[in-house]
């Protein structure tokens, strides 16, 4: 009896559950916008004079290459900039530490200044300009005879200062994806200028 009672409720769950899988529709994906973005089509039918136009629109953004690989449309690129960013959850850390040292300091009447020269600094390294990495990839792929694939993929890596002008690339505090459609548009656009 209980191994009877088993198969049916095992075959009831099969067919509920197979009953829901099939009358559930799949939601269409819509393409991320930042895709859209980051291509655009050219229509040229000329691969050399296209892949010269990036790399003079690369080199007037200040660029320098790293890697280039014509034959398969592969170009990275890196760029060095200062830029303002300011962590407000870092700075409020190394405050309450600096609150503390100082009220620390204070009763031990002066003994303890030492304690607030770290957190002052670091405090004021937070405060400055931040070295940021943009690391950028152009890719470029034929679709037709008459048209070309280009899609510019930059990455912003902000690099945490270790006096205001050394710093570490192998770890960046901050890694951006660019989602403002101002610097894809500027960069297309110049190519596209160049191309003409």
């Amino acid at each position: 009896m209980k191994k009877f009672l088993c198969t049916i409720l095992i075959l009831f769950y099969s067919i509920f559950t197979g009953n829901i899988a099939c009358s559930r529709t799949m939601p269409k994906v819509k393409k991320p916008i930042l895709y859209d973005m980051q291509t655009r089509y050219f229509e040229s039918s000329d691969y050399k004079s296209l892949i010269n136009a990036v790399l003079a629109t690369l080199y007037d953004s200040d660029y320098s290459i790293e890697d280039y690989d014509a034959e398969l449309g592969l170009i990275r690129v890196t760029k060095t900039l200062k830029a303002s960013y300011t962590s407000k959850k870092r700075v409020a850390g190394w405050s309450v530490v600096l609150a503390a040292a100082t009220a620390y300091t204070v009763f031990s009447y002066g003994a303890a200044a030492a304690s607030m020269y770290s957190p002052t600094r670091r405090i004021a390294t937070e405060m400055k300009d931040k070295t940021v990495v943009i690391d950028a990839n152009v890719y470029i792929s034929q679709v037709d005879e008459n048209k070309f694939k280009v899609k510019f993929i930059p990455v912003e890596k902000v690099l945490q200062n270790a006096d205001g002008f050394a710093f570490n690339q192998m770890a960046p505090v901050k890694v951006i994806r660019i989602y403002r459609p101002e610097p894809y548009d500027e960069f297309f656009n110049q190519v596209l200028t160049k191309l003409k």
